[in-house]
This record gives structure tokens, sequence and C-alpha cells, in this order.
């Protein structure tokens, strides 16, 4: 199986429920902490530099972006979260909007929870995966930012973030939004449960 992206487009910016699209396809949304390489992994998995906008200031993404993947699957880029410097009020519409999504989009298919390789889970991170758990939501845990480690201390990483993770998480995907490494696995793993292969 050779999954692949030959077409990729921005279709809209939500910034309240009363906006978000009738689709009708199957949706794949993006999760992670502010910073975590969540865009840049995106523009790679879409073969785009540019096409998910990347900054350097962490709580950027502010909307639910979605994007219209080979005309039968959307994307969805969710905003960050973990960014404490972002006012109360903001970072309270941005939970608003995104638990409401999570929670009663139909057309959701799974989440992509993307972290930080060289951080250990917090309690944050565990929320979240045990928050999408309860929901019913299929998970694909992304170890993104692989380049970072040395490979004689990758393996040593790996382990102690498993040691974190909840049982009902299937080994995470080490991947590298920089060199593309795993992007490819994952990409797959998307598709053969879409039943796009």
């Amino acid at each position: 199986m050779t999954a692949r992206i030959t077409k990729a487009a921005f279709v809209t910016s939500v910034f309240k429920p009363s906006q978000f699209p009738l689709t009708g396809l199957p949706e794949v949304a993006f999760a992670g902490r502010s910073n975590a390489g969540k865009s840049s992994l995106l523009n790679r998995i879409l073969g785009r530099h540019n096409l998910v906008k990347v900054s350097s200031r962490p709580g950027f993404t502010r909307s639910l972006n979605f994007f219209l993947v080979n005309d039968s699957v959307y994307f969805v880029d969710l905003p960050g979260y973990g960014y404490a410097k972002a006012p109360k009020h903001v970072q309270s519409k941005w939970h608003r909007l995104v638990e409401g999504y999570i929670e009663t989009r139909k057309p959701l298919s799974g989440v992509v929870c993307i972290f930080d390789m060289r951080r250990v889970p917090d309690q944050l991170d565990l929320d979240l995966l045990d928050y999408l758990h309860a929901l019913g939501r299929h998970v694909w845990l992304v170890l993104n930012k692989a380049d970072k480690i040395s490979q004689p201390k990758r393996q040593g990483q790996i382990q102690a973030i498993r040691r974190r993770l909840p049982g009902f998480i299937d080994k995470p995907l080490i991947i590298s939004a920089r060199t593309g490494e795993g992007v490819q696995f994952l990409l797959e793993a998307i598709w053969l449960w879409l039943g796009l292969a």
C-alpha cells in the first residue's frame, strides 16, 4: 500500500461552531501542545512548504483550519494547547471551540496527537489522551522532532515516554517534520483506517 497526497487545498478557518462546514467527507484532526511542530508536520504531510501557517509564536493557531486532501478527506488543524500566556478569555474560547468539535463532530474519524519527542508527556498530555479515549475517538500518537535527539539517546527517551502513556495507546510513531522520517507510515495508517488504501 502506498498512500499518496496528490492534491491539498485550504478551505476555511472556523472560529465558532456555527461555521463548521457541511463536508460529507471524513475528517482527521491534528492536535498538539503549542510548539510541538503541528503546523510544520501538516505541511510535510501535505507536501507543501507554506500551506499551513507556521509561526515561532506559541498559540498562533486560534481557529480550526480545514484542508481538503485528495478530494476525499479533510485534515483539520486544531489550536495548540498548553500555552499559558494567552489571555484567559482567549483560552476559554479555544477550549469551547475545540471541545465542541471533538465531542459532536460526526465526520471526525480520528485525531493525530503530536507530542514533542524531547519531552516526557505531562498530565496535560495524558488528560488529552484520556479525554479522546473516553469519547471513543481513534488516536494516532506521533512523537515529533525525532531529528532533535541523537540515535544513541533515542531508545531510552522512547521507553521513558511509553512508561507514561496509558495502556490503550498503541506504539507511537516516531516522526520528524523536518526530515520527513516516519511521515509516510503515519499517512498509510490514516489511509488504512479511513479505507482509502
